[in-house]
């Protein structure tokens, strides 16, 4: 088994209601992006501010993408968020409180961890195939929704208007 090198410059920007990520491996590049409607409700636990797909709208180089976020309440699994994008299914689900996996046609890509200050850091899975298009659309999905989630009994104690935050903290 031959071991694959993965870099990619990342440029990530990100404001209340928007955002934005280009990648670029020095052959191609790619862009996605993830608008909030500015009539919708907003989540503070939610980086993004909703996960309701309604008020959501997500791009990659251009074309939509059919965006699927879980409510993020109690359960690990209403953390997941799926996104089909030209044929191909990707899934952000939870791997830690503070990491979430994203995989491609059931496929490990990569984890990501979504720090406190908004840097995303990357660990890809080097027997995998990922594209710019790949890395964009988990770069995308993890600044919007956040990685990782409280573990129930502390999200309990939360309240449950707060929900369990979608951003370690």
């Amino acid at each position: 088994m031959t071991e694959s090198k993965i870099e990619f410059d990342v440029s990530v920007e990100q404001t209340d209601d928007h955002v934005a990520v280009l990648v670029l491996d020095g052959a191609s590049e790619s862009r996605a992006t993830i608008t909030r409607a500015t009539d919708e409700r907003v989540r503070r636990d939610i980086p993004i501010g909703t996960r309701d797909a309604g008020h959501l709208t997500m791009l990659v180089n251009g074309t939509p993408v059919d965006l699927a976020p879980g409510p993020g309440r109690y359960t690990r699994g209403s953390f997941k968020v799926a996104a089909v994008y030209q044929g191909m299914r990707y899934l952000l689900a939870l791997a830690s409180a503070v990491s979430s996996r994203l995989h491609r046609d059931g496929v490990r890509l990569g984890e990501f961890s979504r720090l406190d200050s908004g840097e995303i850091r990357v660990w890809w899975n080097r027997e995998a195939s990922v594209s710019p298009t790949d890395a964009a659309i988990g770069y995308t999905l993890a600044a919007a929704f956040g990685t990782g989630a409280k573990f129930f009994l502390a999200a309990l104690f939360d309240g449950p208007d707060h929900g369990m935050p979608a951003v370690p903290g």
